[in-house]
């Protein structure tokens, strides 16, 4: 399995969804091993997934290096709506975007210019970004989509978003993402907190997870009701690429000693702090399916979500927001918040699960070996 450069250092969606689908794997008597960067040998190996196709110049420098060696190429693209980036893009930027707004209308060479912003970081995204500069950060993307022999996404509107986007015919095959073991397994949950009845917000601490119009719907249900819920933040600071957010948001922790902000909890301890929350808020500009939302559902919390993504997998057992919307933010907070607990049925927790991740991408791969072998 390969990832995006910095996968290892830095935390998110992408490496929670590598690993705990590689974790089922073993389990299912695969080898399995993560690696980033260009200099790994691939002539060991069987089968090749990358991972993460957007914004990661470095994919397709990936996907030539497997069409090289010889080797069946599996595409997990993980991809966003383009359009709801550019939205993004377009109406809620600080610190370094609000220069790529300027220069650039094109979301991917939007992308590319803050690919150079960050290569001044970490200089091992050089390479791929130059590479981007000179070919294209969008035609790169359509020639690693035309060179995947699968390509594996996490919902159908996925796969309309990148034919619409890129104009490419590829096999593919939806994958949902799930919940990890210790979701379905646990039965004592321990309050970690001197709290409880909450509303949890979970991911990066940056624009698009959208803290601040968060805790400023919070704030406006906190004032109507009377009300001292207190809000929990769980996510890393990123702080050479937000600045400006960062100070905003230490600003509002600073004036607002009801919101607790924890920088960092164990994966497999996750489940206690959503079980002691009222509601799970999601409210990020893009997502590819609102994994946070889910998991706070087993758990047994209620749910917000946004986008229609998220829709595909919650149906109505959430209440949906407009990201940009403060209003609808604290009326779907509202409506959950005084709901009752979600009941989730038994086939819903059967398929969302990374063990079932796990089962469905072992058919992929033994049916590209099959493939292979008649070649």
């Amino acid at each position: 399995m390969l990832g995006r450069f910095e996968l290892l250092d830095k935390g998110g969606g992408d490496k929670i969804q590598i690993e705990n689908t590689a974790k089922e794997l073993r389990k299912l008597g695969v080898s399995v091993d993560i690696k980033v960067g260009l200099k790994n040998d691939l002539q060991p190996y069987d089968i090749i997934h990358v991972f993460q196709l957007d914004w990661t110049p470095e994919t397709y420098l990936y996907a030539e290096a497997v069409k090289k060696a010889g080797k069946p190429f599996v595409l997990s693209p993980i991809h966003h709506n383009v359009e709801e980036v550019k939205k993004f893009d377009d109406e809620y930027v600080f610190d370094f975007r609000r220069v790529a707004k300027l220069l650039f209308k094109e979301q991917h060479n939007r992308d590319t210019f803050k690919n150079v912003y960050r290569s001044i970081f970490d200089r091992k995204k050089l390479k791929p970004t130059i590479k981007s500069v000179m070919v294209g950060l969008k035609k790169m993307h359509t020639k690693t989509l035309s060179m995947a022999d699968v390509v594996l996404v996490q919902t159908e509107a996925e796969v309309k978003d990148l034919q619409r986007t890129y104009s490419v015919d590829f096999k593919w095959k939806k994958i949902p993402n799930g919940v990890g073991e210790t979701f379905m397994s646990i039965k004592d949950y321990e309050n970690k907190l001197d709290f409880k009845n909450y509303i949890i917000c979970v991911g990066r601490i940056e624009p698009r997870k959208n803290q601040l119009n968060i805790i400023k719907a919070v704030k406006s249900f906190r004032t109507k009701y009377a009300l001292d819920t207190k809000l929990v933040l769980i996510g890393s600071k990123v702080g050479e690429k937000h600045f400006e957010y960062l100070y905003r948001f230490n600003k509002e922790l600073r004036q607002n000693p009801w919101i607790a902000h924890i920088e960092r909890v164990p994966y497999e301890e996750m489940p206690h702090y959503y079980h002691f929350a009222k509601v799970g808020v999601s409210a990020s500009w893009f997502e590819t399916t609102g994994l946070t939302s889910l998991e706070a559902l087993y758990c047994g919390a209620n749910a917000v979500a946004a986008g229609d993504r998220a829709g595909e997998y919650l149906g109505d057992l959430v209440s949906y927001c407009h990201p940009y919307d403060t209003d609808s933010i604290e009326k779907a907070i509202e409506k959950e918040y005084f709901a009752q607990r979600p009941n989730i049925s038994e086939t819903m927790q059967n398929e969302y699960t990374w063990q079932n991740a796990a089962r469905m991408t072992l058919e992929v791969y033994n049916s590209l070996m099959g493939e292979t072998a008649k070649k």
